[in-house]
């Protein structure tokens, strides 16, 4: 049986740790007919390859397709061991063109190296695939591929800004409440109040899904434009509260966890960081599970334009001599890995530059050291460099990520 096959080549990129943004892609004759596409995407400095194959070739509508992925490195080795983040490998978003369709799934390894799952398209047209995943000693990397199934097509559903953010859906009621207007490139938190539909009390009782009480995915119309956020701790809720971003914002905005949204206790609400990317028409698909079941939420909105990103000014960062500068960014953390030789002194020196990152603490976690990350300050971390090994750093979402290797 004939497969089609896809193959895209890119460099990792940091991605930022609220967020997963699609990265910038330079096309040659891309393609949505199942015939195939060569893709070179250029960030970073590694270097990797991921093959998407169909089986059958075509993929029909209600009928069983299997949708399988491999990644390979420089080398052309297939990379067997992908991280396991939130629970998984890979994580394959998969929506229709129109983001009236949205599915959430989850390829698993073959003894080949294989990436696959089985799926039954319900309905004919044009979808794109999102594959999320994570190699060792890589950045979090997200590859789309366009993706024609046949068989009948339901009519196309025109995408339009809800009047009210409030949705209802197999018992729950979920009203999302940004802290800021929605606008691009700009670091806000949206917050999504729970409710029982039947009740109208507090929803207490969600479970983890893929190992957090809630998953995010924000795509724009055009589908160039992809976020994969997750939720904040309660600690991390509470800590937003009083920093400098949060603060920054107007005060009739924020919500305390003190305080109710819409009436309702915030021991219901459920709240991620995010930044959309451009402004335009956005749909935002927030899941989550209760009883057992995967409840999927919609919401589309409008974000108007933002203020045009800028590199970070290090002229008023005061850098103490000997120490190495890591920069905090959207992009996570700059240098991400730190090669240093044991027995000297080895002093970090973290700077936030923006607020356009949930970077707001770093935590070693074997060296059981945590520290906050103001924007605009320097703070240093002495790191103990008296024998070899590997520690590893992360921000606080566990989403930025990096290492220092003592040698």
């Amino acid at each position: 049986m004939k497969n089609f096959i896809i193959f895209a080549t890119f460099l990792a990129l940091a991605f930022s740790g609220c967020k997963t943004a699609m990265p910038e892609t330079q096309t040659a004759n891309r393609q949505t007919d199942n015939q195939g596409a060569q893709e070179t995407v250029k960030i970073g400095e590694g270097i990797y390859k991921v093959g998407f194959m169909t089986n059958p070739q075509t993929a029909n509508a209600g009928e069983p397709t299997e949708l399988m992925f491999t990644v390979k490195n420089k080398k052309d080795e297939t990379i067997r061991d992908l991280q396991i983040v939130h629970e998984k490998p890979i994580h394959l978003l998969v929506v229709s063109e129109d983001l009236n369709e949205f599915y959430h799934l989850h390829p698993e390894a073959q003894t080949d190296g294989v990436y696959k799952t089985s799926f039954t398209f319900p309905n004919g047209g044009n979808f794109r695939l999102y594959a999320d995943f994570t190699a060792n000693n890589s950045a979090q990397i997200v590859q789309d591929f366009p993706l024609t199934v046949s068989g009948n097509q339901r009519p196309p559903v025109e995408l339009k800004a809800d009047e009210k953010l409030q949705k209802t859906v197999n018992g729950l009621r979920v009203t999302m409440k940004p802290d800021s207007d929605l606008a691009a490139n700009k670091e806000m938190r949206l917050n999504f109040q729970v409710t029982d539909a039947n009740t109208n009390k507090p929803v207490t009782d969600l479970e983890n899904y893929l190992g957090a009480k809630a998953h995010f995915v924000i795509i724009s119309q055009d589908l160039q434009e992809f976020v994969h956020a997750h939720p904040m701790s309660t600690d991390n809720v509470k800590g937003a509260e009083h920093s400098h971003e949060m603060n920054s914002m107007p005060h009739e905005k924020l919500q305390s966890p003190n305080e109710k949204l819409n009436g309702v206790d915030s021991e219901s609400i459920v709240s991620a960081h995010v930044t959309f990317p451009k402004a335009g028409l956005h749909k935002i698909f927030a899941q989550f599970q209760r009883a057992g079941q995967v409840i999927t939420v919609p919401f589309t909105v409008n974000v108007k334009e933002g203020v045009e990103e800028k590199p970070i000014d290090l002229s008023k960062a005061k850098f103490p001599a000997g120490a190495f500068k890591i920069i905090v960014s959207k992009d996570g953390f700059t240098p991400s890995e730190i090669s240093f030789k044991q027995g000297l002194p080895l002093k970090l020196a973290f700077y936030r530059g923006d607020a356009q990152n949930c970077g707001s603490e770093v935590i070693f976690k074997d060296l059981h050291i945590t520290k906050k990350l103001p924007v605009g300050k320097v703070v240093l971390v002495d790191i103990p460099t008296d024998t070899a090994g590997e520690f590893s750093f992360a921000c606080g979402m566990n989403m930025f990520k990096g290492k220092i290797v003592v040698q």
